[in-house]
C-alpha cells in the first residue's frame, strides 16, 4: 500500500461509486431529460389538444357539464386543471375498476373537446415511472435514494481529484496513457458538475416529501352533492388568488378540495354536505419545498429553465457512459512476480 497518495485514494472511491451507480444514473439522467422536454415532446406529439381558440375562461359548471356527457361506462370525473395562457382545460377521469385515469382537453372559451388522452401514457408516462421509482414503486425510491447520494460523492470526488491531478510535462505520454473516453470523461464531467450536484440535491430532497409517499387517492364519488360553481364560490371567499384546480370528494374524504394561486390561503376545504369552506394549510405545500420543487421540476420557472434541465440530464447521462466505458476499455495492469 506504500505510495498511495489521497489523490489516489479519491480516484478509486470515484471509479467504484461510478461503478455501482452508473447505470442508475444513466436511467435518472435521460428520464429526467425527458420530463424537462416533456411539454415541448406533448405539443410535437399531440398538437391537437393545444389547439386553442382563445384565453378567455368559461365558469367551471361548463366544463363539468361537458366531461359529464363524455363519460365512458366506470368513469367518474376526479379533478378539473385551469391552467392560464394558452394551456387547455384538462378534467381528469378516472375509472373505478383499475384506476386508470384519462385526461380529457378542453377549449376554453367554446368548451369544445380537443383530445384525449391516457395519463403517463406513452414515452413521457415511461420516464415518469422511471424517474419516480424505476418500475419497483417504494423499493425503486429506495434505490434511487442510495444512488442520488452516491451520484452526489461521484460528483464530487472527481473534480476533487481532477484539481489535485498532477501535470505532466509531457502531452504525448500523457495521451497514450489514457484512452479518449477518459479524456471525455473528464473535459465534460469537471464542467457539469455543479448543474448535476444541483439537480441530484434537489431531487433527493424531494424523494421523502409528502406529495411522492402518500397512497394513491381513494376514488371519486359518483355525483357529489354539491355544484361545483357553488364549490367555487365558497372557497373563493376565503381568498383573492386565482383558481387553478378543483379535486373532486372521494370515497375516504368527502370534502371538495380546490387550489389557488396568487393569493393566500391557497387551498381551500369545502364540505360537500354544507358547502362550508375552511382553509387547509396542511394540504399546502411548504414554500422551501415548493423552491426546491421549482427548481428541480422547471415549473413556474423562466423558460429557458427547461432546457437547460434537459441539457443537464443529457450531460450527465452522456459522463455516466464515457466513465463506464473508460473502466471498460482501461488497460491491464499486470502484477510483478516476486
Amino acid at each position: 500500500m506504500a505510495g498511495i497518495t489521497v489523490r489516489d485514494t479519491g480516484v478509486r472511491v470515484h471509479r467504484w461509486l461510478g461503478l455501482v451507480v452508473g447505470l442508475i444514473a444513466i436511467a435518472l439522467a435521460v428520464s429526467g431529460a425527458i420530463l424537462a422536454s416533456a411539454p415541448l415532446l406533448e405539443r410535437i406529439a399531440d398538437p391537437a389538444r393545444f389547439r386553442v381558440s382563445g384565453e378567455q375562461r368559461l365558469v367551471a359548471s361548463r366544463y363539468v357539464d361537458i366531461a359529464y356527457r363524455r363519460l365512458r361506462p366506470g368513469e367518474r370525473i376526479a379533478a378539473l386543471t385551469l391552467a392560464q395562457g394558452s394551456s387547455p382545460v384538462v378534467v381528469t377521469l378516472d375509472r373505478r375498476s383499475d384506476r386508470a385515469q384519462r385526461l380529457l382537453f378542453l377549449d376554453p372559451p367554446t368548451g369544445r373537446v380537443l383530445a384525449s388522452a391516457w395519463r403517463d401514457g406513452g414515452v413521457i408516462g415511461a420516464a415518469r415511472r422511471v424517474h419516480d421509482g424505476l418500475f419497483l414503486s417504494g423499493l425503486g425510491r429506495w434505490i434511487i435514494g442510495l444512488g442520488g447520494v452516491g451520484l452526489m460523492l461521484a460528483s464530487l470526488t472527481g473534480p476533487w481529484a481532477q484539481a489535485r491531478r498532477e501535470r505532466s510535462t509531457k502531452p504525448a505520454k500523457r495521451a497514450r496513457q489514457e484512452s479518449r473516453w477518459t479524456i471525455m470523461h473528464r473535459r465534460v464531467g469537471i464542467w457539469s458538475a455543479i448543474p448535476v450536484l444541483a439537480m441530484t440535491a434537489t431531487g433527493l430532497w424531494l424523494l421523502p416529501s409528502p406529495a411522492a409517499t402518500t397512497a394513491p387517492a381513494a376514488p371519486p364519488v359518483n355525483r357529489p352533492a354539491l355544484p361545483v360553481d357553488r364549490v367555487v364560490a365558497s372557497a373563493s371567499r376565503w381568498t383573492h388568488g386565482t383558481l387553478r384546480s378543483i379535486a373532486w370528494p372521494t370515497e375516504r374524504s368527502p370534502d371538495w378540495t380546490v387550489y389557488f394561486e396568487g393569493g393566500e390561503p391557497s387551498v381551500i376545504k369545502v364540505a360537500d354536505d354544507s358547502a362550508q369552506a375552511l382553509a387547509a394549510p396542511a394540504h399546502a405545500v411548504p414554500a422551501m419545498l415548493s423552491g426546491i420543487r421549482q427548481i428541480h421540476t422547471g415549473q413556474a420557472m423562466p423558460w429557458i429553465w427547461r432546457p437547460l434541465a434537459a441539457l443537464t440530464g443529457l450531460v450527465a447521462a452522456w459522463v455516466a457512459v464515457t466513465g463506464l466505458a473508460a473502466w471498460a476499455t482501461r488497460p491491464k495492469v499486470r502484477r510483478a512476480r516476486r
